[in-house]
């Protein structure tokens, strides 16, 4: 993959947000919730996923994801945002971790 996919991809995906949550024919979300995690982190669980086409993908197409969402997410202010940090929580391997974000949710 080139640099410009990394960019049609991205454009993509907001385009598309914007298109279908942020448009104002549907209300706005009252609340975005945000999955982070280290950028190590996100590689190890795409790599423990399996999936071939994520496999086959360069390392620097996720590295240029990941800092494209970085800087989104840090100018979002349609709504409020809940950022759920992965590196904290395996529901995979254990099913009980989600529940403190149960917990942030109901509050």
């Amino acid at each position: 993959l080139k640099r410009d996919d990394v960019k049609v991809d991205y454009e993509t995906y907001t385009s598309l947000f914007e298109a279908m949550v942020m448009t104002p024919y549907f209300p706005h979300p009252d609340l975005l919730i945000y999955l982070e995690g280290s950028f190590e982190e996100i590689i190890k669980r795409i790599r423990e996923r399996g999936r071939p086409m994520e496999q086959q993908t360069p390392i620097e197409y996720w590295k240029e994801m990941y800092e494209r969402y970085e800087r989104w997410i840090n100018s979002f202010n349609a709504c409020p945002v809940l950022r759920i940090n992965i590196n904290e929580y395996d529901i995979i391997r254990d099913a009980q971790s989600i529940e403190p974000i149960v917990a942030k949710l109901v509050t």
